[in-house]
Formats: structure tokens, C-alpha cells, sequence
């Protein structure tokens, strides 16, 4: 039976084991600075849900992805589209609820773009309270950032947006639409900072304050993508998606536990 959900049947479906963990990437459509395409969440959010199906394809089902996001901020810059927040969250919510109607019992909302991640986090607690079953939220990079720190080649800061991390691995998978000739470094990350790191693979913040992003880019970039390569893309994306394969492991052996009201 294939991993890829879109192409089950509706028999296949109903005859489906249903503890395998389905993964639903939600992305975003939107600047990228001059050196990358807007699909750019998309096509790296996918390549981690693909990969780890590809690792493990009796354990997960991957679904077609959700390419549109929380962005407004983004929309200074031409091509973006934006779903508002309360939006998203009842179209995955409704997602979830159909998944869960069918009989799977095991979600893995994995999110790859970063303002997605409040809404995802609600999405999958309105899941788990209206449905029963188990639904996790994740942003990929923060599953593998520790090896995302020993393999990359840019300062703190240079991994925030369309910098290092995204630049490389597109450049491994698709380098025809990746021009590293026009990317510019863009980091803007403040050591003397206490609360506000603008590197994602060293944790993010600890306090978030989110500008218009023409505030704080000029081109849309916000990292270092001039230090990017596709070999360190190819070891940035295997492991995200190893990572990723524990996080199903570990979801796959959760157990489903019964409510007990006190009331």
C-alpha cells in the first residue's frame, strides 16, 4: 500500500492500518529573497514528510500538503498570499476531524514555515479535545537543530529566513531554481540580545516580537545564504528527516488514553 494518501483508494483507505501516523505538511507562499522561489516552504516541508515515507513507508501517510500560511507581515513583498490565523487553524482543524472520522488515530502536523507554528500548536489541541486521538505539532528544524549546528557554515543569525538552512537544501533538491548570485547576506542577529535570537537553529526566542518584515529585510532574506551549498543541503535535509522518523516512531508508540471526567 503506498504512503502517499492522495493516491489510496477509498477501500484502501477503510482498510488502512490506522495507527500509522499521518503527516500533514503546512507551508506558506511567500518571499523568499531574489535568490529563491515562493514555493520554498512547500518544496522543503514535503521532501521531509516524503523522506521519512520513504524510510518508513508501512509507518506513516503522508498527505498533500496545505502551501498556504499565517504570513500577512510578508506582504510588503509581491506574490505572497496569507490565510489569517483563525482561518487556518478551522481548515486544519477540519483536516484533522475528517482523518479522525475515517479512523486514524495518530497526526503529525509538520509545519515548515515558522509563524505557522502558534497556529499549528492550536490546531493540534482542538484536534486532540474535539476528536480524542493524538495530534502533534512540529516545526521540522527544531527536531534536528543540534545537527543543523554541527554541519552548518554560517554565524548565529545566518539561519532565520531564506538564509543557510532553506537556501542549501533547495540547492540540493532543485538547484535550476536556486540563484545564489543574487542572494545577499542579511543577518541580523543582536548578540548583545537577551530575549530576541533571530537564529532557528540556536532555538529561536525566548520573546517573540514579529515586525512587517519589510521592517527588517530589505529583500526579503533575513540570514546568510551566501555561505550555502548543496552537499551541507543534503545533510541539513537527511537530518531532518531521520529526526522527523523518531518523532513518528515516538508518536507511533504513544499510548491513546481514556478521558476520565471528575466532575
Amino acid at each position: 500500500m503506498t504512503a502517499e494518501y492522495g493516491k489510496l483508494t477509498w477501500e484502501e483507505v477503510r482498510d488502512a492500518d490506522k495507527d500509522r501516523v499521518v503527516i500533514l505538511n503546512v507551508s506558506a507562499t511567500e518571499d523568499h529573497g531574489p535568490h529563491m522561489p515562493l514555493d520554498t516552504d512547500t518544496v522543503l516541508g514535503m521532501a521531509v514528510a516524503n523522506g521519512v515515507a520513504e524510510l518508513a513507508p508501512d509507518e506513516v501517510f503522508v498527505m498533500p500538503p496545505v502551501a498556504y500560511g499565517f504570513n500577512e507581515h510578508h506582504k510588503d513583498f509581491p506574490g505572497v498570499i496569507w490565510i489569517q490565523p483563525e482561518t487556518l487553524i478551522a481548515f486544519v482543524t477540519d483536516i484533522t476531524k475528517s482523518l479522525a472520522h475515517h479512523g486514524f488515530r495518530r497526526i503529525l502536523l509538520l509545519n515548515s514555515h515558522g509563524s505557522n507554528h502558534p497556529v499549528l500548536d492550536l490546531a493540534a489541541r482542538k484536534t486532540v479535545i474535539e476528536t480524542g486521538i493524538l495530534c502533534v505539532s512540529a516545526s521540522y528544524w527544531n527536531l534536528c537543530a543540534d545537527r543543523i549546528n554541527a554541519d552548518r557554515k554560517s554565524e548565529i543569525g545566518g539561519i532565520a529566513h531564506a538564509g543557510e538552512f532553506e537556501a542549501a537544501m533547495y540547492a540540493h533538491l532543485h538547484p535550476e531554481h536556486v540563484h545564489l548570485e543574487k542572494a545577499a547576506e542579511q543577518n541580523l542577529h543582536n548578540p548583545d540580545s537577551r530575549f530576541f535570537n533571530l537564529d532557528l537553529a540556536r532555538g529561536g526566542g525566548k520573546a517573540m516580537l514579529m515586525r512587517w518584515w519589510s521592517e527588517v529585510s530589505p529583500d526579503g532574506t533575513m540570514g546568510d545564504p551566501t555561505v550555502a551549498d548543496a552537499e551541507t543541503g543534503a545533510k541539513f535535509l537527511k537530518s531532518a528527516v531521520e529526526e522527523t522518523l523518531a518523532l513518528v516512531r515516538e508518536i507511533r508508540a504513544l499510548p491513546i488514553l481514556a478521558r476520565k471526567d471528575h466532575h
